[in-house]
């Protein structure tokens, strides 16, 4: 980002594994993108994208001595929303980079878009939901979407604090989505 000039406009993150100790990468201010229409690179006649849940801060969350509590990054969000995720490598053969370069790729992020509110905002259920893709004619697609680490909550509590330890936290206006 600082090479390109570029601030941070959010996150992607997930849980971490021991395969993958750090799963989370900026997402760059200038790709995410609100309005009914949007950019997205496509390769060849398709566009990769991902539904997903994100959560906008409504104030910092700094670094501090302590580590939060779920309740202090949860009263810290300001809206949830529903977004489409923009995938795309920036690498030309994207099955020889590393995991580092993976996550020098902001993991495959071209960007946001962000969408509507989340009808009932965190008190909804949004471990899990029905995803409906239309077309302008038809339905193309019905999934029953669950996510991976369970809540879309738990990755955003793990990032907070993991950013927290690295003297950047999380700043208000911030979009953090946590998987599809």
């Amino acid at each position: 980002g600082e090479l390109l000039g570029q601030r941070t406009g959010g996150w992607k993150c997930s849980l971490p594994s021991p395969a993958r100790p750090i799963l989370a990468a900026p997402i760059l201010a200038p790709t995410i993108q609100r309005g009914p229409r949007c950019v997205v690179a496509a390769a060849g006649d398709a566009a990769r994208v991902e539904s997903e849940v994100a959560f906008v801060m409504g104030r910092d969350l700094p670094r501090r001595d302590r580590p939060y509590a779920d309740d202090e990054v949860v009263a810290a969000i300001a809206e949830t929303r529903l977004v489409l995720e923009l995938l795309g490598s920036r690498y030309a053969d994207t099955t020889a980079p590393t995991w580092e370069e993976m996550i020098a790729d902001c993991l495959q992020n071209q960007g946001l878009v962000i969408g509507p509110l989340v009808p009932g905002g965190l008190d909804a259920a949004l471990e899990s939901m029905v995803v409906v893709a239309r077309g302008p004619r038809d339905i193309l697609l019905t999934h029953d979407g669950h996510h991976g680490d369970g809540h879309p909550l738990r990755p955003l509590c793990w990032l907070a604090n993991f950013l927290a330890e690295r003297d950047q936290g999380l700043t208000a206006g911030q979009v953090v989505t946590t998987g599809s």
